[in-house]
């Protein structure tokens, strides 16, 4: 039975994943190119874990 992941790595088969692929290769092609990256959003939408 898969269940919400709340720290620590999360694994498909055991874990809800939305993957965030585009986000993450746009993020990464920005960081690339030398651009400033700011995480603005609430409290528990992600930032921490975000590129993982």
């Amino acid at each position: 039975m898969r269940r919400f992941g709340t720290q620590g790595r999360l694994y498909p088969e055991d874990n809800y994943l939305i993957p965030r692929t585009t986000e993450v290769a746009d993020f990464i092609r920005r960081v690339k190119d030398g651009k400033y990256i700011v995480l603005f959003a609430p409290q528990q939408t992600g930032k921490t874990t975000f590129s993982n």
